[in-house]
This record gives C-alpha cells, sequence and structure tokens, in this order.
C-alpha cells in the first residue's frame, strides 16, 4: 500500500471519528491544527486506525507521534 493510499485511509477514519467531512490531512498536518482533535480523539483516532489496517501500536510508537506523515510511516513499518 502506498502513503498515499494510507493517507486516505487515515483522512477517513479521522472523519468518521469526529464527525466531519470536510477535513483535509497532509502528512504535515498536526492533531492541533485540526478542530476537535483533541487527547480523547486522539485514542479514538490510533484505535480505529489500528482496527482500520489491522495492526497494533506500542505506546512508545503512539507517543512518538508528532504529526499525520508519522502514523503514515508507522502504518507502512507495521503493516508491511
Amino acid at each position: 500500500m502506498t502513503n498515499e493510499e494510507i493517507l486516505t485511509k487515515i483522512t477517513d477514519v479521522v472523519r468518521d471519528e469526529l464527525d466531519e467531512d470536510d477535513i483535509v490531512l497532509t502528512p504535515e498536518t498536526k492533531a492541533r491544527d485540526v478542530e476537535g482533535w483533541d487527547s480523547l480523539a486522539h485514542v479514538r483516532i490510533v484505535v480505529a486506525v489500528e482496527q482500520e489496517f489491522g495492526v497494533r501500536f506500542d505506546m512508545a510508537e503512539i507517543t512518538n507521534l508528532d504529526s499525520v506523515g508519522d502514523l503514515v510511516a508507522l502504518v507502512q513499518t507495521t503493516a508491511g
């Protein structure tokens, strides 16, 4: 799966979890850039991403996420 395909799926997950269809994510997007993406939403998003891609992240990996691009790379390495 390409990074672009992963980004598209993550965007869909975030839209679903935040109930906002107009969200546009880029690799540079940070949680603070998206209205409603607070710490609770972050947990829901990470769990939903794990379910979407059939992967599990450990706590160290999750705490090191700084941007959507980091999440895409983590999915790529974990699912690949």
